[in-house]
């Protein structure tokens, strides 16, 4: 019997005060990220998983120790950038500038963003990395990273 006192006592309190059912709200599958970007001149693109075969392998390489390079598919060339090993969530590599150089030349400008002091961060080992797609399969890159 005083099992039932708590549930009649929020019955009768929502009935009072009056309710309002709220639509459920369903993940639905979202379709690759792929952010189309022109900087100096430049059009690339922000390139989100599924990744080519050869790019995932690359991805794989740099994403513990850092570092990048350069995949050729698909008539691009894409650029992989891992920042390596961080302590929490919250990191992310974010493009400042990409510059043509030559006639295949390419420098990438890129920086690695940290969360903001007193963000709630996820407590997990993170590998932050970025695809970037320019749409010279022969490009040559340099790539600037600034932490």
């Amino acid at each position: 019997m005083l099992n039932i006192f708590p549930s009649l006592l929020m019955t009768a309190a929502l009935t009072i005060t009056g309710t309002q059912v709220l639509p459920t709200q369903h993940p639905t599958p979202s379709a690759p990220v792929k952010e189309e970007v022109v900087s100096d001149g430049v059009q690339y693109e922000a390139v989100a998983a599924p990744y080519p075969p050869a790019v995932q392998t690359a991805l794989s390489k740099v994403r513990k120790g850092g570092g990048h390079t350069v995949v050729r598919a698909n008539g691009k060339a894409y650029v992989v950038i891992g920042a390596g090993e961080r302590p929490t969530g919250g990191y992310r590599i974010v493009t400042d500038q990409i510059k043509k150089t030559g006639s295949h030349g390419y420098t990438v400008h890129v920086h690695l963003q940290a969360p903001a002091p007193g963000a709630m961060k996820i407590q997990v080992i993170s590998y932050p990395t970025l695809v970037i797609a320019l749409p010279d399969q022969q490009a040559k890159v340099n790539v600037q990273f600034r932490s």
